[in-house]
């Protein structure tokens, strides 16, 4: 991937495409990719004909390097979640991300504030034990129960199998935590092309005290970087969020992400 402005690192391609790809799969639609004047567009197509770029907050435009994008480029009747730091006219802010931009995991590290690397420190202190080959199903355990204390909806259960499915079992990870050998806290999160996604994270309310959402929060970046990440993107927040702070201090940088909403009527989906 190239380099330039923090907030202009372009996503790659092949990233989207899955993260549509595995939609489908799992919620049923289609999806198709358009070329953009700046950019590639990645579109899905619910069963009842809505569109949308991409469903979940995910983003829905590949390889743009501009700050600002032509609204009027965008095809009708399908909403947009631009990357991050991008925007067009008419475009509102729906939610922050943070992002970590780096060379090493040694560099990586000196990017965690101060907070951040004693909560490291704290877990493993305390017993917290890395696993990076957690299985599934506790990953699901433990974010199912982070919806409902947060009252929303579940991850969808085979969401792992399908991301592993499509990705491939290189650009998947799962890294988790253990503390008297039950799960504690897991990331799962996604590379390609130089770019990791932390797709999801989720730690035991019991054990908080331990901190072992920071110890793996930290190896997954980590493990992202030996795999060959240059820049870590941690997801989305919305703004205000507690979990905002706590991103900011596992070293990710504040970026903003906009939505555009849908302009007149839809087009045609693919057959």
């Amino acid at each position: 991937m190239s380099g330039g402005p923090e907030s202009a690192v372009p996503l790659p391609r092949p990233l989207l495409e899955g993260f549509a790809e595995a939609w489908s799969r799992l919620a049923g639609g289609r999806w198709e990719g358009l070329a953009l004047a700046g950019g590639w567009l990645v579109r899905w197509w619910a069963p009842d004909g809505r569109g949308e770029a991409l469903p979940d907050r995910m983003y829905g435009v590949a390889e743009a390097v501009a700050a600002e994008l032509d609204a009027e480029a965008f095809p009708p009747g399908c909403a947009v979640n631009l990357p991050p730091g991008v925007s067009a006219a008419g475009a509102r802010l729906h939610c922050i991300t943070h992002r970590l931009s780096t060379a090493s995991v040694d560099q990586a590290w000196e990017s965690l504030r101060r907070v951040g690397r004693q909560g490291v420190h704290k877990a493993r202190r305390t017993g917290c034990v890395v696993d990076h080959a957690l299985e599934p199903s506790e990953w699901f355990a433990l974010s199912a129960a982070k919806s409902r204390a947060l009252g929303g909806r579940a991850p969808h259960p085979e969401l792992v199998a399908t991301l592993l499915d499509v990705f491939g079992s290189d650009a998947v990870g799962l890294t988790g935590v253990r503390v008297g050998g039950q799960a504690a806290a897991c990331v799962l999160w996604v590379l390609v092309e130089g770019y990791a996604l932390l797709v999801d994270g989720a730690s035991d309310r019991q054990v908080w005290d331990r901190n072992p959402n920071n110890l793996a929060v930290w190896e997954a970046v980590a493990a992202a970087i030996e795999r060959g990440a240059r820049h870590v993107d941690y997801g989305f927040s919305p703004p205000g969020a507690g979990d905002a702070r706590f991103k900011d201090h596992m070293g990710g940088r504040e970026l903003p992400l906009y939505r555009l909403p849908a302009r007149g009527l839809a087009s045609t989906p693919p057959t």
